[in-house]
């Protein structure tokens, strides 16, 4: 599967096109540290998931702040975002206790997420960690220009993506890009997804007058999860954040008649 990673410094991309050069699958930098937002982000997602591409982020490790907060970071720009592929965290600079960081990161990801995790690094970086990460998915980058010719590591045995260049060229992206070759283990495990309500009812005065949706109420139905409110001419609905597959289960259970499906 043909997949490019992009993120502001690749400006404006029209996705329509990039499909036209093979492109199936996009990943996009969310955050870097624990402040740092790419400013194209939400753009880039919004024009992605209207061609149908494939869709994951990446977080970009960085030793000046707690991965704690970076974690957090990462979690809160992406987890009201349908995504389809493993979320990332790029560790490709070395700094003291850096190991450290990387789990600490990933237990505070997971604890918030409950979604799988993956590593991206560059071949010549990978004497810098060690074996603690076997079980977790590479996206291995190896400017050789060779879709899936990569050394052997000591580290990981099977590989889910390979980043073969930096100077790719793909129709709608100006200037060069990164390419990459992904197999089917970048995808997300089917043990997420979000909730999505049917549209709500309204509430009414006792005079029977209009008031529209009390979401107040509607919260009390999703205790310590996040929802987002969406509308269109006919109501309005409620999709959550993703959530292990288990709670959607009794959210679909609790919400009786308010329910509508569960997509991961």
């Amino acid at each position: 599967m043909k997949g490019i990673d992009i993120s502001n410094n690749n400006g404006t991309v029209c996705y329509k096109s990039a499909i036209d050069s093979g492109v199936e699958c996009v990943y996009m930098k969310a955050t870097e540290g624990a402040t740092y937002i790419d400013a194209t982000l939400n753009e880039n997602y919004e024009c992605a998931r209207e061609q149908a591409l494939k869709i994951g982020f990446y977080h970009f490790l960085v030793g000046t702040s707690d991965p704690e907060d970076q974690a957090d970071n990462f979690y809160n720009q992406i987890k009201d975002k349908a995504m389809d592929l493993v979320p990332i965290l790029d560790v490709e600079t070395n700094f003291e206790d850096l190991m450290d960081y990387v789990h600490r990161f990933i237990n505070k990801f997971t604890e918030l997420s409950g979604l799988q995790i993956g590593i991206y690094t560059y071949s010549g970086f990978m004497e810098n960690l060690d074996d603690s990460l076997s079980g977790l998915i590479l996206w291995e980058a190896n400017y050789n220009n060779d879709p899936w010719n990569l050394p052997k590591n000591n580290i990981w045995d099977l590989v889910a993506g390979h980043q073969y260049t930096d100077k790719g060229i793909v129709n709608g992206i100006e200037g060069n890009v990164d390419l990459n070759e992904f197999n089917d283990d970048i995808f997300l495990e089917k043990n997420s997804g979000y909730v999505i309500t049917n549209y709500l009812p309204n509430g009414h005065r006792g005079d029977g007058s209009f008031i529209g949706v009390d979401i107040q109420y509607v919260k009390e139905y999703f205790k310590e999860i996040d929802i987002f409110v969406r509308g269109n001419d006919k109501g309005v609905w409620v999709e959550t954040q993703i959530i292990p597959m288990e709670k959607c289960k009794e959210l679909e259970e609790s919400l009786g008649s308010w329910f509508y499906c569960i997509k991961s």
